[in-house]
């Protein structure tokens, strides 16, 4: 009975083996199969990707092809592909531990050298991050080119291209389902992510590149990092703002290819509007922080014609929940103005249910920009020639003020003085005198 039992050890110690190898998991309604390639990987196998990796394959990896679900559902609302392209999808995921072994195995002969990320047809690359949330975001980021590649024929020009992926890259989880497309509140919630550190530092060196610069950037090989920076700050200021994202999706949607084709399209559907989309363009700069709400934020200028003179005695508002509004113009050169403010807002909302009250002189309890919280302060915005990417320098007006517009054409732009992060829990506005 002796080599009986040795026989079933045998053939125990080769099923513990197999299953060493091969592990099935359903996980959130997808049969997923781990096993290991012949190069010594290990790979994990879903019906709408696999993955490829020298790393462990934890918890959080084995949640990939989850997240690439709910994604795929929200791109299928931004992009609109026509139903016959959307079918069963499924890329291959290289997640780079090793750059050298993988270099050795010969599975990265095919692709150029690259530091973060790659994509190539269906081929996704990726490279190990020491954030798990950095990580993610470049696994969405090259999912977003696939995506693109295969449902519109390319990514469009290196500024669409990259601020696209970087935009719906960004992400955070709301309730365990994945969400798209976020605008990032504090640096803790997106760890490794530096766009809006970048963005401040091309800023305070002079260096910030206008919007028709972004938009005709040839590639990304040059200042690549302020280039992905300033493209991510292009896509999401057009698709976010109201009066800009309909135009902006004309672009984004339909076919696409790898050239300048599209910055083209974008430049001769923005032709006759160039002045206030410059103006737009330079209020979001101003406003750009963590925490920023961009619809709020937003320069609204349907009710403005910039190419009218106006020297019309006014009464108008100032929300107080809304970034820069403008509220008189444009004015010749030299015109001088006496505004008077009178009103009272909330502008903050405590969690203990109080709230602080303002007037057009502010609250002292709290400053930004140098000057109280609440404190009504404006800009002239010249509307001849192409605003540059810097934030205004803004005039302390307070109750009243007696101001002389600049030597060109200039449309007045007035607001509350708070960051962009605080206007939400803002309640009423200011009445406006201006003769």
């Amino acid at each position: 009975m002796q080599p009986y039992k040795h026989s079933w050890r045998a053939i125990a110690m080769r099923l513990i083996a197999l299953f060493a190898l091969v592990h099935l998991f359903v996980l959130e309604g997808f049969a997923q199969e781990i096993r290991k390639t012949s190069e010594g990987f290990n790979e994990l196998v879903a019906p709408n990707m696999r993955l490829i990796t020298d790393l462990e394959i934890d918890s959080e990896l084995m949640q990939w092809p989850v997240y690439l679900e709910q994604a795929t559902e929200q791109w299928k609302r931004v992009f609109a592909p026509p139903p016959a392209k959307v079918g069963s999808l499924a890329p291959v995921v290289h997640l780079v531990g090793d750059r050298r072994r993988w270099e050795q195995s010969g599975l990265l002969s095919q692709v150029p050298r690259f530091e973060d990320g790659f994509q190539l047809g269906d081929q996704l690359y990726v490279v190990e991050q020491t954030s798990v949330y950095y990580r993610r975001l470049l696994f969405l980021h090259e999912a977003t080119h696939w995506i693109m590649y295969r449902w519109q024929g390319g990514a469009g020009s290196p500024w669409l291209m990259e601020g696209m992926a970087d935009l719906f890259g960004t992400h955070r989880f709301d309730q365990a389902r994945l969400v798209l497309g976020y605008y990032p509140a504090t640096p803790e919630e997106v760890p490794g992510w530096g766009r809006l550190r970048l963005i401040k530092e091309t800023i305070e060196q002079k260096s910030a590149p206008k919007l028709s610069a972004i938009v005709g950037f040839p590639d990304m090989k040059q200042q690549r990092m302020e280039r992905y920076s300033w493209s991510w700050a292009a896509c999401t200021f057009l698709m976010r703002h109201p009066e800009l994202a309909d135009d902006f999706q004309a672009i984004y949607r339909g076919n696409l290819d790898y050239g300048m084709t599209s910055s083209q399209r974008f430049f001769q559907a923005m032709e006759s509007q160039w002045g206030g989309l410059s103006l737009r363009w330079r209020c979001f700069v101003d406003e750009l922080g963590f925490g920023m709400d961009v619809p709020r934020s937003s320069l609204l200028l349907s009710d403005i014609n910039l190419s009218e003179i106006s020297q019309k005695q006014i009464h108008s508002s100032v929300a107080a929940d809304r970034g820069w509004q403008a509220v008189y113009g444009p004015v010749p050169p030299g015109t001088k103005l006496q505004i008077q403010a009178s009103g009272r807002f909330v502008v903050r909302q405590l969690a203990s249910g109080a709230n602080w009250e303002s007037e057009a002189a502010g609250v002292s309890v709290e400053y930004h920009r140098g000057m109280p919280l609440g404190c009504l302060m404006g800009v002239w915005a010249e509307v001849e020639g192409e605003q540059p990417s810097e934030p205004w320098i803004p005039i302390r007006i307070g109750k009243e003020a007696l101001l002389e517009s600049p030597s060109r054409p200039a449309v007045l732009l007035l607001r509350i003085n708070e960051p962009a992060a605080g206007l939400v829990d803002n309640q009423g506005s200011l009445d406006i005198a201006i003769r």
